[in-house]
């Protein structure tokens, strides 16, 4: 019998949770870091729908009334899993991290297009050599392509901040949550067919909530009309080396006018000014940001399986013992 015990998730969990994750900047660059932590508890059960999947999808490992593991996802249904841990010695446990891959496996997992297809992608650090292996006997195989992450180192002195002429920076203080939820509609493209579209200023207006949500770290730019043309949202704990920022957007038609650089510049300036030892500002795995001075600090490779189940009266799956299969 495993020395842990098993939990499904509860939302008392998920602050007990978050101490595991700022404990993991200790060891690593997190891939799942305090602003997907919280980001997705806030933002994602309006946005999609899925208002209970973190209590149907995510499990968590007591050691007697401490938690000291969880499998976590942006609770999406998608099978897109991440592993946490108290301790780095913790999260090379061969007996803790079976179960977890085994739960990864049967509870964790999503469904592919094709309606059958059980999958999981599970990101694993280098350093962990014990658990991709582990992961590589349980018929996970290693992708050539991860999760990297990009941060944007602080100096000493101030970022400049250059916006167009007759546009202006308003934060959380004065800007209602449909200033965000209008701008992300216009950023990504999502329409009157997504629930995203419908519930997008209630899930906005919950992200809000969150704990380490600040006022003066969620920025608009405003145009000369005084209209939300662009946001970012900025999370910071001081046991974080770094703050990360989660989302930016900027409306369609206001791109490649140096927006998005201003935004980001002007809240690394709020951030540096409140915790001088802040050391920088992760963003996206994208050319823009790139290109304006993140540098890639990590590469976190993912680890893929899958397995086609058919549904029991189906004749293909009469002669299949999933059980061994796995």
């Amino acid at each position: 019998m495993m020395k842990y015990e098993f939990q499904y998730y509860k939302s008392t969990d998920f602050y007990e949770i978050e101490q595991l994750i700022l404990a993991s900047y200790q060891w690593e660059k997190p891939v799942w870091g305090l602003s997907r932590h919280e980001f997705s508890k806030g933002l994602h059960p309006a946005f999609t729908g899925n208002v209970h999947a973190l209590e149907h999808t995510v499990g968590v490992y007591r050691e007697g009334d401490k938690i000291v593991a969880c499998v976590i996802n942006e609770g999406d249904y998608s099978g897109e899993v991440f592993f946490l841990f108290d301790s780095q010695q913790r999260a090379t446990d061969e007996e803790l991290l079976k179960d977890m891959l085994y739960f990864a496996k049967t509870n964790a997992s999503g469904i592919k297009e094709d309606g059958r297809t059980a999958c999981v992608n599970l990101f694993i650090p280098e350093w962990n050599t014990t658990l991709a292996k582990l992961a590589c006997e349980s018929k996970f195989e290693r992708q050539d392509w991860g999760e990297s992450t990009y941060i944007l180192p602080f100096g000493e002195e101030e970022f400049e901040v250059q916006l167009p002429e007759g546009y202006s920076f308003a934060d959380g203080t004065t800007t209602p949550d449909f200033y965000l939820s209008n701008t992300h509609r216009h950023a990504f493209g999502y329409g009157r067919e997504d629930h995203a579209c419908k519930h997008g200023e209630e899930a906005f207006h919950n992200l809000r909530q969150m704990k380490h949500y600040r006022k003066e770290y969620d920025l608009c730019v405003l145009d000369p009309e005084k209209r939300p043309v662009a946001m970012a949202i900025i999370w910071y704990d001081e046991q974080m080396p770094y703050c990360e920022l989660e989302p930016l957007g900027v409306a369609w038609w206001e791109r490649r006018k140096g927006i998005a650089s201003a935004l980001l510049h002007e809240a690394a300036n709020r951030v540096k000014r409140d915790y001088p030892k802040c050391q920088g500002m992760k963003g996206g795995d994208q050319q823009f940001y790139q290109k304006i001075g993140y540098k890639n600090q990590e590469v976190i490779p993912c680890y893929h399986w899958e397995l086609k189940i058919y549904i029991s009266w189906e004749k293909e799956s009469y002669e299949r013992d999933y059980a061994r299969e796995m």
